[in-house]
């Protein structure tokens, strides 16, 4: 079964990460929100400690999760068809 993305249902190349139909690329909009949520952090640490390390922990977790982020909408195990 070939990959597809997931906003447009165009096929997707071996190894890509982006569509070159429509531009989905959900690993750098997941890492963007990681990142500013880190960015945020950075502050709160001064001004509020405990929501500043909360906050940095979450943007370091959505940072490494960016990594197994893909534009494929396919989800293990359902074969759905239309």
């Amino acid at each position: 079964m070939p990959r597809t993305c997931a906003a447009c249902s165009e096929p997707l190349e071996e190894g890509t990460g982006t569509c070159t139909a429509c531009g989905n690329a959900p690993k750098r909009a997941v890492r963007k929100n990681g990142g500013l949520a880190f960015a945020l952090a950075i502050p709160l640490l001064f001004l509020n400690p405990p929501i500043g390390v909360i906050l940095a922990i979450v943007g370091l977790f959505v940072l490494l999760g960016s990594w197994f982020v893909s534009p494929v909408g396919q989800v293990a195990g359902s074969n759905s068809q239309s």
